[in-house]
């Protein structure tokens, strides 16, 4: 019983091994900030964000020439003393910003329509945002919730595919231990299957030179109603007799055909699956955490590692775990990072003209933050975001007052049946 795992987990070491090069190569190289600098380009920038503002006003309520002098002060008194590290930085990006404010002057000089000239005004709020990426630093706050996120995601991926397999290795023990090498086998032969689904998404996104951003939303719209089923799924789940309910029924209609190919097949398509959901989730999360990709990488490792123990414990020992609490956690984190991911999706609608724009002012806060958890300065990103959580604390109200009405039928059980399982 212990070999098997062993092989396994050493196996799957190495394929979190390869996931974490393929994510760190795939992903823009995060350049070296400029610790002494941070302070005053933050300033810099607060005040170019400002002058956006008070030009867009005054320019709607008619008076061009104001808007036109504040234009001119955001790019040549703030803007220029944040160009000498940015070009440093990334000179290919500091030329196109300046082509974005020599464009709004334009714009305003021409009498463009308002709306225009909102729409490239949102373009240099996000080439902003960037700006704090390169060369004013995350702060910390932005970092550690892409960890989290990137924790999250595998753990809670892999503590699935650990379970599933537990529960298959289980019922096969009992009633037909002969199939235990197959379904080890389909399980192995899912990790580089999982990882080549991963390459694959990297290849199609940089390849595909047109709609790339059209495709970057759709995976990013696919993560996220990944994310919400996972969410709802777990919820239904969330009680431990449940989980092993369905766990035990998955696993004796593989044993009820006694076929090896059947069981090779189905500890494949236990562990695939996990790793389908893990590539999307991951592309998705390094697409959106631009310039945060070592902390993608060590919340993957942290996982990666945490998962080798747990599932020697679980494969290995026969220990079990405390699944209540940590599909609370893992459904908490998911929520969070679809609803950023969903106001990433938004934005980017928003920005190739496929959806319309009402701004609105954000809260002063760390501005990588803010884009980090998708709180772009629209009313679309925020309704949309809105009415997902709202969906979400619908279904948490659910799932808490399925739980509280079965509270005396799990009295009624006992203690030590209500431990039986994984508890």
């Amino acid at each position: 019983m212990t070999v098997a795992p062993s092989r396994y987990l050493f196996r799957l070491g190495w394929f979190i091994a390869l996931l974490a090069a393929s994510i760190t190569l795939a992903a823009p190289r995060t350049l070296a900030e400029s610790p002494s600098s941070g302070v005053t380009i933050s300033q810099e920038l607060a005040a170019i964000r400002q002058l956006m503002r008070d030009s867009q006003s005054a320019y709607q309520s008619g008076d061009r020439e104001r808007a036109l002098r504040l234009a001119r002060q955001a790019y040549l008194d703030h803007f220029e003393l944040v160009e000498v590290p940015l070009r440093v930085a990334d000179p290919n990006f500091t030329f196109a910003m300046e082509v974005k404010f020599a464009q709004w002057r334009q714009l305003i000089e021409r009498g463009a329509p308002s709306s225009e000239i909102e729409r490239l005004l949102l373009e240099i709020e996000n080439g902003l945002v960037e700006v704090e990426r390169l060369v004013g630093g995350p702060g910390l706050a932005a970092p550690l919730f892409v960890g989290l996120a990137s924790f999250s995601i595998l753990l809670r991926e892999g503590i699935e595919a650990i379970l599933v397999i537990a529960a298959l290795l289980g019922f096969v023990g009992t009633h037909q231990p002969r199939l235990r090498r197959p379904l080890w086998i389909g399980a192995t032969l899912a990790i580089p299957a999982s990882l080549f689904t991963w390459l694959a998404l990297v290849v199609v996104l940089r390849v595909v030179p047109i709609g790339r951003e059209l495709l970057e939303i759709g995976m990013s719209l696919l993560a996220v109603a990944l994310m919400i089923s996972i969410s709802l799924w777990l919820l239904r789940r969330i009680d431990t007799r449940r989980w092993m309910e369905y766990l035990r029924g998955h696993a004796w209609e593989a044993v009820a055909t006694g076929k090896a190919s059947a069981i090779a097949l189905l500890g494949f398509t236990a562990v695939y699956r996990e790793g389908v959901e893990t590539a999307v989730l991951y592309q998705s999360l390094v697409l959106m955490a631009r310039r945060l990709e070592f902390w993608v990488f060590l919340g993957l490792l942290i996982a990666a590692l945490l998962l080798m123990a747990l599932g020697w414990a679980v494969l290995g020992l026969g220990r079990r775990l405390p699944l209540r609490a940590f599909l609370s956690i893992a459904i908490l984190i998911i929520m969070v990072l679809s609803l950023a991911i969903l106001g990433h999706a938004v934005w980017e609608l928003q920005m190739i003209g496929y959806l319309p724009i009402s701004v609105i002012q954000l809260p002063n806060l760390n501005r990588s933050l803010l884009d980090v958890l998708g709180l772009h300065p629209t009313r679309e990103v925020f309704l949309a975001q809105a009415t997902l959580a709202t969906a979400y604390l619908a279904a948490w109200g659910w799932a808490g007052w399925s739980w509280y009405r079965s509270a005396p039928a799990r009295r009624a059980l006992g203690a030590t049946d209500r431990e039986r399982g994984i508890a």
